[in-house]
């Protein structure tokens, strides 16, 4: 691989990555020829494995007077891992230049075998003008002895949508999502306007878009689902090394993956599923699907068979929510981490929930819940049914809750040790016409329904589970373990 190291050198790099972005942002047919660039950009570029295992033959036509070709390339794990980082998509784009000796190919070297990657080829008028690039070609190396896994072979974009690059055909303001390359590229446009910062990945995924990826005159305004999703792309039924979004054992990148990467878009699923996904990232915070959504929304969506652990803030559907809608979605599968741990939702401030549920085991040490872990948040109409386990303000639905629960219900078991609950492990909030069934163990604060009440008002509410305590001065209660002032 060639990198410049000279001043020119390093300014005409980025001058060559911003016609990269010219061509990734603008979607047209024929890509965007740079300035001071007359020559046409090589048209049939082609990728095909080389004689070696990571090498890879690239190919094109010859310009006529063109006296130097660029050839590009990035790997697709290498966006994700640039942008898990805090860093631009450059970072992970490489180049070589070829003399123009009638060459028409050129053989790139010690490249990772069965990974996906992306190649592009540019005619430039002299070394360090502005080049003129062909469009992205896609390939997965081989190994030389046919093991890589099947499904992890070149990735299929989405075919070419109807009426040249409409990717969203019915003007609804959501771009379509039908693979789930697709939905990775998010983390390239967290606000959904159909604008990327990492153009690459988008350009890889959404081939032949149309500018502004043919939203109406007033924009997009985030996604939707056309399709079920499975992240076991090799079938064989487990998360393993033959997935393609295993990332070496830590699987998935949440979208908006920290306190300030954040999707402030909507997300609709139109009621399809999301299958398998698998997050092993145990010291990472903001962990789920979406790892952080802010003044944003998640409907109809369904998780299934997740597994998904982290650090603090870990959900199956959302690690942490502000100001945020989720409705009509559900989780099944486990979710484990640290504190503000939840079946569904990790973290939910200023939010609402409605019509939701998740059915999996939850665990985790603090604020740990069945549907949400830490809630200051309205839920209503949703329920858990996995059992939950923690230390303290543990819950069959919310771990602690500082917002208003209504028409809710949690069936699982609860255990844990301190302020534990059938329904919330904590609570300052309201609840009203909700309840548990599952049984309850702890040490102290241990309720039914609630196990420490402050201040909360429980209106047309009950608990039948069994509650137990292994200490003979904890508090202890069918309804309420301590506390319990507003019972009405």
């Amino acid at each position: 691989m060639t990198k410049p190291i000279l001043l020119a050198a390093a300014i005409a790099f980025t001058l060559a990555i911003a016609a990269v972005a010219g061509i990734s942002l603008n979607f047209s047919s024929a890509p965007a020829q740079a300035q001071d660039n007359a020559l046409p950009a090589p048209a049939n570029v082609q990728a095909a494995d080389g004689a070696n295992p990571g090498e890879v033959a690239v190919s094109w036509n010859a310009v006529a007077g063109a006296p130097f070709y660029r050839i590009g390339w990035v790997a697709y794990d290498d966006i994700d891992a640039a942008r898990a980082d805090g860093r631009e998509w450059l970072d992970a784009f490489a180049f070589s230049d070829v003399a123009n000796r009638g060459q028409t190919s050129h053989t790139l070297k010690r490249l990772t075998p069965c990974l996906p990657y992306a190649f592009i080829a540019a005619s430039l008028n002299r070394r360090f003008g502005d080049p003129s690039w062909s469009q992205w070609a896609l390939l997965t190396p081989g190994d030389g002895s046919d093991s890589c896994p099947t499904p992890a072979a070149t990735p299929t974009p989405r075919p070419t949508p109807t009426s040249a690059g409409d990717y969203d055909s019915d003007k609804d303001g959501l771009i379509e999502i039908s693979n789930l390359a697709q939905l990775a590229a998010i983390r390239s446009d967290l606000n959904g306007d159909g604008e990327a910062s990492v153009p690459a990945a988008y350009a890889i995924v959404f081939p032949n878009a149309m500018p502004g990826m043919g939203c109406p005159d007033t924009g997009c305004i985030g996604y939707e689902l056309t399709a079920n999703l499975d992240f076991d792309t090799n079938g064989n039924g487990a998360p393993d090394a033959g997935d393609t979004y295993w990332n070496n054992g830590a699987g998935w990148i949440p979208i908006g993956h920290g306190e300030n990467t954040r999707f402030t878009a909507n997300f609709d699923g139109n009621n399809h599923t999301i299958a398998n996904l698998y997050i092993n990232r145990s010291g990472a915070s903001y962990t789920g699907l979406f790892g952080h959504i802010s003044g944003g929304s998640i409907k109809r969506v369904g998780l299934v068979s997740a597994t998904v652990s982290g650090d603090d803030r870990v959900g199956g559907l959302v690690g942490y929510s502000d100001r945020s809608t989720i409705s009509g979605s559900y989780a099944t599968g486990s979710v484990s981490g640290d504190w503000g741990v939840g079946g569904l939702v990790g973290y939910s401030i200023s939010s609402t929930i409605s019509g939701s549920y998740a059915t999996g085991s939850v665990s985790g040490d603090n604020q740990v819940g069945g549907l949400v872990g830490y809630s200051r948040s309205t839920i209503s109409g949703s329920y858990a049914t996995g059992s939950v386990s923690g230390d303290g303000s543990v819950g069959g639905l919310v771990g602690y809750s500082g917002g208003a629960i209504t028409t809710s219900y949690a069936t699982g078991s609860v255990s844990g040790d301190s302020r534990v609950g059938g329904l919330v492990g904590s609570s300052g909030g309201a609840i009203t016409a909700s309840y548990a069934t599952g049984s309850v163990s702890g040490d102290g604060s241990v309720g039914g329904l609630v196990g420490l009440d402050s201040s909360t008002t429980i209106t047309a509410s009950y608990a039948v589970g069994r509650v137990s305590t292994s200490s003979n001065t904890s508090n202890i209660g069918g309804l309420v373990g301590s506390g319990g002032r507003g019972i009405i």
